[in-house]
């Protein structure tokens, strides 16, 4: 066997022998490649960063909005999009792990959102997450692609109008 023979076998063990030790990886890549336009209908996950809709009282990820000119009377704005990956978990496991993850980056963008707000405006939070049904594979490693909308709701009155 010559020289370079022995090296890709290490390689390819040291790449194999890596596999079992994965850690739970996520990562934000920052963009959501969608555009939407009044009168567009979708999901929440997967509308565009300053779309403006009507959720209602209710928060159901699963339900189609339409989407609404933000010059007009409307309930929630879309503060925030992004899409990312989450690796190393399958099921309900991954769908917690997307769902911690979509949290969190909600969080500190929603802190600053609310900084420009009125003193005592009655808005909340919520984040809707895609399904991940995108399967991705990375190094190895099996992973599903999420969206996440993180939503201002208006609990007082409206946006807009």
């Amino acid at each position: 066997m010559n020289g370079g023979g022995v090296l890709m076998a290490v390689a390819a063990a040291m790449v194999v022998g890596g596999l079992g030790w994965i850690a739970v990886e996520t990562a934000v890549t920052g963009d959501n490649p969608t555009t939407t336009e009044p009168g567009d209908s979708s999901r929440v996950a997967f509308l565009d960063r300053g779309d403006c809709f009507d959720a209602g009282p209710t928060f159901d990820e699963d339900v189609d909005v339409t989407v609404l000119g933000c010059d007009g009377s409307h309930d929630s704005e879309v503060v925030w999009t992004d899409s990312f990956d989450t690796y190393g978990s399958e099921g309900d496991a991954a769908v917690a792990e997307a769902r911690d993850e979509a949290d969190d980056e909600c969080r500190d963008r929603f802190a600053a959102y609310l900084a420009d707000l009125p003193a005592g405006a009655d808005v909340e939070l919520r984040p809707y997450l895609g399904d991940g049904s995108h399967h991705v594979r990375d190094h190895g490693a099996d992973g599903r692609s999420w969206t996440v909308a993180c939503v201002a709701w208006s609990a007082d009155g409206r946006f807009g109008g």
